[in-house]
């Protein structure tokens, strides 16, 4: 057996949902969870296969469309055909009308471990093939349009569950707190050092995953250098790094336990006023905080009637 296989557009499954009358389920919100091995006839015999399906909890609940295909991979196809489940009558061969494919709607209908069984009839070497659908959630837009850590992230889309035991989200391959959800919103958060970038959001339903979605994600501040070894307070100060906003008004920097004013500031360096604050002082903690994500670590600066430039000495 093969387990989930999201699907960008199957014209099996598309062709499939069409013919069944199902509404509100396009091949872009449903998934493979389970698809048969071929199941191929001898001539002039009856052969029967035996499977059971696999549903992980909360599963059995979502949407779930049989589909059987007949003539799989080009091949002959079969001339009759039966299924039952859990011993019931499920299909017969009529249900092709002509087609090489029928879909039914198993929603509510199988539980974990259900027994499908068919049996085939047709030329040597004629194929069949069933596969199992489950709907699948789909996401529409992400804010805020730039993800930091702590942040409130609202994912608009469709087919999520109001149960959180059932859901979870994902920044990337770490995995978000939901904090609420219903079927067309949910509301998470992530309280982890993240890595800055473009970063794939998805979200994931009773183990069945969402298409990814694009976000921006900020990452931690980080201070990689200080244009100062030391220096005396009112006089300008540049540092150096990653993760800062390049609007200087979203950068706080602190000097001690003193907030210094910020002059101007890009994606990769801030330059501030020191504070007018007692001194000398020495080993002086720099921290950052940029749209209120703070940086890891600390740079350190000493305050003296001297000015010393910083000539590759990171100060750490």
């Amino acid at each position: 057996m093969r387990s989930i296989k999201l699907l960008t557009g199957s014209i099996v499954l598309a062709a499939a949902l069409s013919s069944s009358g199902l509404p509100g389920l396009a091949a872009v919100e449903m998934a493979i969870l389970q698809e048969s091995k071929p199941l191929v006839t001898r001539a002039g015999a009856w052969h029967t296969w035996k499977d059971r399906f696999h549903l992980q909890p909360g599963q059995e609940s979502l949407p779930l469309r049989l589909t059987f295909l007949n003539g799989a991979d080009g091949r002959p196809k079969a001339t009759n055909m039966t299924a039952t489940l859990d011993g019931a009558p499920l299909a017969q061969f009529k249900d092709f009308k002509g087609a090489d494919n029928f879909s039914i709607d198993l929603s509510g209908k199988i539980h974990n471990n259900s027994r499908l069984e068919v049996r085939g009839f047709g030329p040597s070497g004629a194929r069949m093939q069933w596969s199992l659908y489950i709907q699948k959630p789909t996401i529409s837009s992400v804010s805020p349009d730039s993800i930091g850590t702590n942040d409130t992230i609202k994912i608009s889309g469709t087919n999520f569950s109001s149960d959180l035991n059932h859901l979870k989200v994902y920044l990337g391959k770490k995995q978000a707190k939901p904090l609420s959800s219903k079927p067309g919103e949910i509301t998470a958060r992530y309280t982890g050092e993240l890595e800055g970038g473009e970063q794939d959001l998805t979200v994931s339903v009773s183990s069945v995953k969402s298409e990814p979605f694009k976000v921006s994600v900020r990452s931690h501040p980080r201070i990689s250098r200080v244009d100062m070894l030391a220096t005396m307070p009112r006089e300008p100060v540049t540092i150096s790094g990653t993760g800062f906003s390049p609007v200087a008004a979203e950068n706080i920097v602190t000097v001690g336990n003193y907030r210094a004013n910020v002059r101007a500031a890009t994606e990769n360096s801030i330059t501030f006023i020191v504070p007018d604050m007692p001194f000398p002082k020495w080993h002086v903690p720099i921290k950052v905080t940029s749209r209120g994500v703070s940086c890891r670590g600390h740079a350190y600066i000493h305050l003296d009637l001297r000015v010393v430039p910083n000539e590759g000495i990171p100060m750490r």
